[in-house]
């Protein structure tokens, strides 16, 4: 629950510390993004964030660049309730409570339940002030892959498509290079570099044999994940000859072929086998919860219209992003959503927010479902 707070400079220093907070963009998973800020008399001492999964938290990097004079006495800002558990790193708790800062600022407790409340408590018990819920909309946007990974215990699933005017995503015989624009492609690679994974069908591979990797703009090269229940993509496609070949995923059911999967496996690519729909297909929760247990809290889908239609009739997915070319192929194209099996306009998705964007000519709709809840 938020609590009252009346000094419009923790806004400010929040702020800070959210910026500093996404720094850790594509880097922190399983752990969330966490930036930290140190102000004493108004000024500000450090800043610091959680760089990678497995260094320092931020609040205790942040601790590490300030003396003892400094820290002793200090008020620190950070977007999420500090942690108060042995992980890879001491509890977070622990080196505020020893440093003797006098007030700890947060955006919003951790709903994961090794701290959900126990941090706070902590601090509060060692005499440390304790505001709670400034900026905590902003603070639950940043790290919405993390809430839902803890609280649904599944990644958090962006859709994007790249479509003409008229829904297409590539001609009948499978050409789709290029429907956007180069401005639109590298705002893709931005959001690759962002997601821990980003997941195409056996279709999709087939036609364009992707390498899915980050190429037009800096950043990480996500995990790598094919769908395949049939297993129509063969070892010699790009996916499966990049850099680190073991952050390549084919997921594909336990009916399928030893053999092709040992095919697969060869390449050094990580083949994980899960349960088979009626209908023979890969059981998409089950994918979902196959990737989140290796730590993967956020998946780019790329499609195509197969895969999408598959998440959607699932209501597996987040967030919906749209990228539309100011082309039309008509009739002789491929439809960006396959079928919904949709019978009634009172079972068609909704969204509860709507932004709009412009890369080059290319028309951008980014639209977001709050389907998370705290547990």
């Amino acid at each position: 629950m938020s609590e009252q707070h009346g000094n419009s400079n923790h806004e400010s220093f929040m702020r800070i510390a959210l910026e500093e907070a996404a720094r850790g963009r594509g880097c922190t998973s399983p752990n969330p993004m966490v930036g930290a800020v140190a102000v004493k008399d108004g000024r500000i001492l450090g800043r610091s964030c959680h760089r990678r999964f497995g260094e320092d938290h931020a609040e205790v990097a942040l601790l590490k660049s300030l003396s003892p004079e400094e820290a002793r006495g200090a008020t620190v800002y950070v977007n999420l309730e500090p942690c108060c558990h042995v992980g890879k790193t001491a509890p977070c708790t622990t080196a505020l409570i020893e440093a003797g800062v006098a007030r700890v600022v947060l955006g919003h407790e951790d709903p994961n339940p090794l701290v959900q409340g126990k941090g706070i408590a902590q601090l509060r018990a060692a005499g440390i002030e304790v505001i709670v819920g400034v900026m905590e909309e902003e603070a639950r946007a940043l790290n919405v892959a993390f809430l839902t990974y803890i609280t649904l215990g599944r990644p958090w699933i962006l859709l994007k498509v790249a479509q003409t005017l008229d829904g297409c995503i590539a001609l009948s015989n499978g050409e789709s290079r290029w429907i956007t624009s180069q401005q639109a492609r590298d705002e893709v690679h931005r959001l690759r570099a962002g997601m821990d994974a980003v997941m195409v069908g056996s279709q999709t591979v087939l036609d364009d044999d992707p390498e899915l990797t980050v190429r037009h703009v800096e950043g990480p090269d996500p995990v790598r994940v094919v769908c395949d229940s049939r297993l129509r993509v063969r070892a010699d496609f790009r996916i499966f000859q990049q850099e680190h070949p073991e952050r390549t995923w084919l997921i594909t059911t336990d009916r399928a072929d030893p053999a092709r999967c040992r095919e697969i496996e060869d390449t050094g690519a990580h083949v994980v086998r899960v349960d088979a729909t009626d209908e023979g297909r890969v059981n998409l929760h089950s994918a979902a919860r196959a990737l989140a247990g290796a730590g993967m809290t956020s998946v780019l889908v790329e499609g195509g219209g197969t895969l999408h239609a598959a998440l959607i009739r699932e209501d597996l997915f987040d967030k919906f992003v749209i990228c539309i070319a100011p082309r039309i192929i008509g009739s002789d194209g491929r439809a960006s959503i396959g079928p919904l099996g949709l019978t009634s306009m009172r079972d068609v998705p909704e969204f509860d927010s709507m932004e709009f964007k412009r890369f080059g000519p290319d028309l951008w709709l980014e639209m977001e479902r709050h389907v998370y809840r705290d547990r």
